[in-house]
């Protein structure tokens, strides 16, 4: 029996594949939700940020269907590459931020997000704060991930005197 074909391997591909349908999916489902926002014309007043949230979700499911890739080449027994930055943390930031903005600023209108006494709203301040001060923490992260790769690549590449 091959040794890259044990049940180990062969979970790694499936999930993979999985990844790569989700990723393909939700590219897909982003484009129909565009195509139908622009024909009924619902941009209207809040499409930045609309736009903004399906280039973050758009932006999910390049990540999903990479990381697909990645564990497909690693089930089948290729070694594992390191991604140059840490993009998951960047971008559960990015959509933690995004979400704490559209409940701030009630981008998306509905009667739930009303609060009836003061004492609600000055719990949604406390709980902001946290979220997003731990979303650009993981951004943050992210970024010094690929950095700190570099500067370590940067000075493996250098000769010694």
């Amino acid at each position: 029996m091959n040794d890259c074909m044990d049940p180990r391997h062969r979970g790694i591909q499936i999930f993979g594949w999985l990844a790569v349908i989700a990723g393909y999916g939700l590219a897909l489902f982003l484009l129909r939700g565009v195509f139908i926002w622009v024909t009924r014309g619902l941009f209207a007043g809040r499409s930045l940020w609309i736009f903004l949230g399906h280039l973050l979700f758009l932006a999910f499911g390049v990540y999903l269907f990479t990381v697909g890739r990645r564990a497909i080449s690693v089930g089948k027994g290729a070694p594992p590459r390191r991604m140059r930055f840490g993009w998951g943390r960047m971008l559960l930031g990015a959509l933690l931020i995004f979400f704490a903005a559209s409940t701030r600023f009630d981008l998306f209108p509905a009667s739930v997000l009303e609060y009836k006494a003061q004492t609600q709203g000055a719990a949604r301040n406390v709980i902001d704060i946290p979220i997003c001060t731990g979303s650009l923490l993981l951004i943050l992260s992210g970024i010094w991930q690929g950095v700190r790769r570099r500067a370590r690549t940067n000075n493996e590449a250098r000769p010694s005197l």
